[in-house]
């Protein structure tokens, strides 16, 4: 048997990008086939100083134009940024490149609402090339959309779905701290969730995941966001928080259906909680999946990323797709993943 690992280009260097980088190089090293980020600080280093590894010969470029490679699909780990428009000029540079793409961008998790005709631009576009465009990661992704259409399996008949997925952001990077709001004052914040500059991306975009995944039609989706509220001083990486000070968020994004069927997520991102993801669902009988500690979103999105990237390469399926289409997510074995000779 000849051995073909799936072959990544990583393409961002911020921290999650970082975190993909190394979970890769750490599983196997000649997956890495480019390293690809525009900042001049990382540009022509060592792919091994960014990730505490010994040298590796392999260097950071700034386009993917400079990555080579002989692979018939290779793949584009892809993290740097949420919007889906805004990503979507890197996406198609990656496409006319010939690489499928595995995206961290929020809003690549289920397009097709927010964005219609960029979605089936996008969807257009990569199966002309024969190629995938995929997002992914922890949150959206799974815990909260993908792990919960799934849970649904061992009920007959569903009714609700409720997700509560609770993470204490002083445990997590200083930019996702930021996104939260951490420091602000309670008016700030608000000030920002009035003109929707603030919060986690994403939510939304989950639920209409499920209700594609389970073939629901929504008749609508409601979104909510408050600040949650230090009621002691304490210090986290970001800053030191007076009392009165916002510490973090909670937002519910709840789906319902003409015939009374709801989808409700309910995430707290905050200082300081005990971390828990929880999902129920109702229906002929209920069930529940509690995960204690709850699932770290960096390194976990990082294993997500290149998870999915190893089964879009097995499967080949062209088009904007999601995590609904492609199978039972899983950690693909690559040491068997190949072509038998003679």
């Amino acid at each position: 048997m000849t051995i073909q690992y799936s072959e990544f280009a990583v393409f961002g260097l911020g921290p999650i990008g970082i975190e993909i980088l190394r979970s890769a190089y750490q599983t196997n090293p000649q997956s890495i086939i480019g390293v690809v980020d525009i900042d001049p600080d990382k540009v022509g280093k060592d792919i091994g100083f960014l990730i505490n590894e010994k040298e590796t010969n392999k260097c950071v470029v700034p386009h993917i134009q400079e990555v080579n490679t002989e692979a018939d699909h290779p793949i584009a780990l892809h993290a740097t940024g949420s919007n889906a428009q805004q990503v979507w000029p890197q996406i198609k540079e990656l496409l006319d490149h010939g690489f499928s793409v595995v995206s961290t961008c929020e809003q690549l998790s289920f397009p097709w609402h927010r964005y219609p005709l960029l979605s089936k631009e996008i969807d257009d576009y990569a199966k002309a090339k024969g190629l995938s465009v995929i997002g992914t990661g922890i949150n959206p992704g799974y815990i909260m959309d993908t792990m919960a259409i799934s849970f649904t399996t061992v009920l007959t008949t569903v009714n609700q779905i409720k997700v509560i997925r609770k993470v204490d952001v002083s445990k997590r990077r200083l930019p996702l701290q930021k996104k939260v709001g951490i420091g602000m004052t309670r008016e700030e914040f608000e000030f920002l969730a009035q003109r929707n500059e603030i919060g986690h991306v994403g939510l939304e975009e989950s639920v209409r995941l499920i209700a594609y995944g389970l073939n629901w039609k929504l008749s609508n989706v409601i979104n909510t966001i408050e600040p949650t509220i230090a009621s002691e001083n304490m210090t986290v990486p970001l800053t030191t928080l007076k009392r009165g000070d916002v510490m973090g968020l909670h937002q519910i994004s709840t789906g319902k259906t003409v015939d009374g069927k709801e989808i409700s997520l309910d995430l707290t991102m905050s200082a300081g909680i005990k971390q828990e993801d929880e999902i129920v669902i109702e229906g002929n009988e209920t069930q529940r999946l509690i995960v204690p500690n709850g699932i770290f979103g960096d390194t976990a999105t990082a294993a997500m990323i290149i998870n999915t990237a190893k089964q879009i390469d097995a499967l080949r399926k062209p088009g904007l797709l999601t995590m609904a289409d492609i199978g039972v997510p899983r950690n693909i074995n690559q040491s068997y993943f190949g072509v038998f000779n003679g």
